[in-house]
C-alpha cells in the first residue's frame, strides 16, 4: 500500500497540507463497518505513496473518531484494513501533482473503501480569505 517515511512535503505548510487531507476525507467518510483509518501521501518528488506526517495521521484519526495508522501498516484484499489487527479500514491518501512557477499546486484527493471502491478527485490549492482551500478541477474518479 505504502513505503513507511515521510513523504516530500518540503515548500509546504501544515494548512496547506491540511487543506489536502481534508479534501480526501470529503471524498468519503467511513462507513459503519471500518474500524481504522490508514493515511499515505505522494510528495511532489516521491517516486510512491509514503506514510503521511504523522500529525496528520493523528489529526485525522481525532477528528473521525477511528484508530489511525500510517498507511504503510495496512493491506488491502476486499477492502483495506490494518495489518496488525485485520480491521476493516478507510484509506486516505493525498498525492501532490504539479506546482508550477508561481507556486499553484494540483493534487489528487482519494478515499479508497474497497478493492472496487473508492472516490477521488483532482484538486486545485488556493488560498481565499487567509485560508487554504481546495478546489475542484472537474476531474474525478469512482470505482
Amino acid at each position: 500500500m505504502a513505503d513507511p517515511g515521510e513523504p516530500d512535503t518540503s515548500g509546504l505548510d501544515v494548512a496547506q497540507v491540511d487543506a489536502m487531507f481534508d479534501a480526501a476525507v470529503a471524498q468519503a467518510r467511513p462507513q459503519a463497518d471500518k474500524r481504522a483509518i490508514c493515511v499515505g501521501m505522494q510528495g511532489l518528488a516521491d517516486k510512491v505513496v509514503k506514510d503521511a506526517p504523522a500529525r496528520v495521521t493523528r489529526r485525522l484519526g481525532e477528528a473521525l473518531g477511528l484508530p489511525a495508522v500510517p498507511a504503510s501498516q495496512c493491506r488491502a484484499d476486499v477492502f483495506p484494513f490494518v495489518a496488525a489487527t485485520g480491521a476493516n479500514a478507510m484509506l486516505y491518501t493525498v498525492k501532490v501533482e504539479a506546482r508550477d512557477a508561481q507556486g499553484f499546486l494540483t493534487f489528487w484527493a482519494v478515499a479508497t473503501y474497497g478493492n472496487l471502491g473508492a472516490n477521488g478527485a483532482q484538486f486545485r490549492l488556493v488560498r481565499l480569505a487567509g485560508r487554504w482551500k481546495a478546489e475542484a478541477t472537474g476531474m474525478a474518479v469512482v470505482s
